[in-house]
């Protein structure tokens, strides 16, 4: 084990040229909303806060700004990384790295995903009410791009930007169409009256982790660093644009709903961005909005199954999960047995939470606070790393320096203590994230120590083989 981060050489600071220009790599950051959480967070989130829900998505975006600009500087600075638990690898050593990973990808996948499932579930059950078992639909979402990934063919690779840019254009029609007067609204107040309530019973705080769930998965991008035409100039700037155009997005369509659905239904509903879509548009577009949610949640499983697993053959690799996790197809070259593990994820979740439409709220808050974590382990990593190896080449640094990365930990660290937004979620809550990440946290202890026979915090900076799979077919 080395004692000291051998100094990256100054040619490894810019990624090779690459053929992704900024709209690729914007459309790969806004890939976050092409899912029915996002908006069901949204809705939910202002039926529950009201006017509060506004400043608790203002917050979020704050410090997922703060988070993809630490992203930036980091996957700039070590661009041949294969995988994001590289930064705190450099940093801290491979125990933080395996946590940065468990908590913020593997964590969110058992917690998010299943929350996708049941809404998937209940979307398609309401416009083809086929005599099916439960959530027939949503293992058979799983089990599909399961397949497909370990075959090494991405049927969304052609369509993924458009499909982005389709959603985007969807969230800010309906939204704009709803607040113009559009459609049968279900209020009968008017709509002047139904955003009047939103200044009733309001929360800022304990909201903020549910809104955080929008900005989620920003950083998605960053791998793609050496497939970039420009990464100094580009990768930054479609993190940063991607952010904001997500904001004013899901911020306009959560208040096309209000302007539309009593807050009680916004907060109640299992569904509220169906609602509100049928309220706008009429009973007729159920059945559309139903296949536009589909194939959403299609992507959002196909992106996980396609990244996640690939990050842990990395780990395995460099000897930080189980070897099983190296496993590829003989033919396809893919990731087989970590496809395997991060498709059972989200089942294993759905199994916990008893696929109840009432356990879609903490499941993502669950997540959030996971991923919250997994942030602040990436700004700690910033930190240390412009503290140890002030020289080490940084095409692109974080602004203002050390006060922004500082505000950003104690923000995250006070939207985790303050995540549940009712008192009877904080016990569900605190046992969906604690005894998960406690399991993964005492086994990366015992594995860093017994199989690595490393420390626990000794920093190496990793030097990571190509990824499997990258051929599709």
């Amino acid at each position: 084990m080395n004692e000291a981060i051998a100094r990256p050489a100054a040619a490894s600071a810019a990624a090779p040229a690459g053929t992704l220009g900024f709209r690729a790599l914007f459309a790969a950051a806004i890939g976050v909303i092409v899912a029915q959480i996002g908006m069901v967070s949204v809705m939910q989130g202002l039926g529950i806060a009201g006017w509060g829900f506004v400043a608790a998505l203002a917050i979020a975006y704050a410090l997922a700004l703060a988070n993809v600009l630490a992203y930036a500087e980091l996957s700039l600075m070590l661009p041949s990384a294969g995988s994001l638990s590289s930064f705190a690898q450099a940093a801290l050593g491979h125990f933080p790295a395996i946590l940065l990973v468990f908590a913020g990808y593997i964590t969110p996948a058992m917690f998010g995903l299943p929350a996708e499932l049941i809404l998937v579930d209940q979307i398609v059950t309401q416009a083809l009410p086929l005599p099916l078992p439960p959530f027939a639909w949503a293992v058979a979402l799983v089990a599909l791009f399961a397949w497909l990934n370990v075959l090494g063919t991405d049927i969304f690779a052609r369509v993924q930007t458009a499909l982005g840019f389709i959603v985007l254009v969807f969230l800010l029609v309906t939204g704009a169409a709803a607040l113009l007067g559009a459609g049968t609204p279900a209020v009968e107040v008017g709509q002047d009256v139904a955003l009047a309530s939103l200044a009733e019973d309001t929360m800022v705080l304990g909201i903020v982790a549910l809104a955080f769930w929008i900005f989620m998965g920003v950083e998605f991008v960053t791998p793609l660093v050496n497939e970039a035409r420009d990464a100094r100039r580009d990768m930054p700037r479609a993190m940063v644009t991607g952010l904001t155009a997500i904001f004013v997005a899901q911020l306009l369509f959560a208040l096309g709903g209000a302007a539309v659905l009593p807050r009680a239904q916004l907060a109640g509903s299992a569904t509220p961005h169906l609602d509100a879509v049928v309220a706008i548009f009429g009973p007729h577009a159920k059945v559309w909005f139903a296949a536009l949610a589909l194939v959403a949640s299609a992507s959002l499983f196909n992106t996980v199954l396609a990244a996640v697993p690939r990050m842990l053959w990395g780990m395995a690799m460099n000897g930080q999960v189980f070897p099983i996790f190296r496993s590829t197809h003989p033919r396809h070259g893919t990731p087989v047995a970590a496809i395997a593990f991060v498709a059972a994820l989200p089942l294993v979740g759905l199994l916990w939470s008893g696929g109840s439409v009432e356990a879609i709220l903490p499941l993502m808050i669950a997540a959030s606070v996971a991923w919250l974590l997994a942030y602040t382990m990436a700004q700690v990593s910033l930190l240390v790393l412009r503290w140890r190896h002030p020289d080490w080449p940084r095409p692109f640094r974080m602004p203002l320096f050390p006060l922004l990365p500082l505000a950003a930990i104690a923000g995250m660290a006070v939207v985790v203590l303050n995540a549940s937004p009712a008192p009877e979620m904080t016990g569900q809550i605190a046992s969906y994230t604690g005894i998960v990440l406690a399991i993964f946290a005492v086994v990366g202890a015992l594995w860093v120590k017994l199989a690595m026979k490393r420390g626990l915090f000794e920093p190496e900076r990793p030097e990571l083989a190509a990824l499997p799979g990258a051929t599709k077919e």
